[in-house]
């Protein structure tokens, strides 16, 4: 598992570029997407999810779902084009357990409809601590443990 500065990165997952969304490969081209803990670090708790309907065809760097925080509405963006195949329903009543355990709850299954390429739209192994510490610095994030998002001043 990569450790950077405290905020951990599963190994057996890969990463969207702003290291926000954890893909897990689950064979066949497809994959389970969630939240991470640095992408929650940086927006707060989560209160909502909601998720893009199963079926629903997303393009590359479109949102499979949003959820609110800190009364803001995001979009959740897979770098790949996709089919939703299966939302994590409980999560839509119960978003809470995402912010306790960002990497045992994924938000959706996806079906990448390019499968062979997805790998080098994604972040794995020694490129994932690489862009964590620049956007730990971008974020003057010295420690995980200590940050706290801006409150806008």
């Amino acid at each position: 598992m990569a450790e950077v500065r405290g905020c951990e990165f599963p190994d057996d997952l890969s990463y969207d570029q702003e290291l926000n969304v954890w893909f897990r490969d689950l064979g066949a081209g497809r994959f389970e997407a969630g939240l991470t803990a640095f992408g929650l670090a940086l927006v707060g708790d989560l209160y909502m999810f909601n998720p893009r309907p199963v079926g629903r065809e997303i393009e590359a760097n479109k949102a499979f779902a949003l959820v609110e925080v800190a009364k803001t509405v995001l979009s959740v963006r897979t770098p790949f084009a996709c089919e939703v195949l299966e939302v994590n329903e409980p999560l839509t009543s119960t978003p809470m357990k995402i912010n306790r355990s960002p990497y045992m709850n994924w938000l959706s299954r996806l079906s990448a409809q390019e499968p062979a390429e997805v790998q080098a739209l994604l972040l794995n192994g020694t490129a994932v601590a690489v862009r964590a510490n620049e956007l730990m610095d971008l974020h003057q994030m010295t420690s995980f443990a200590d940050f706290k998002p801006s409150q806008g001043t």
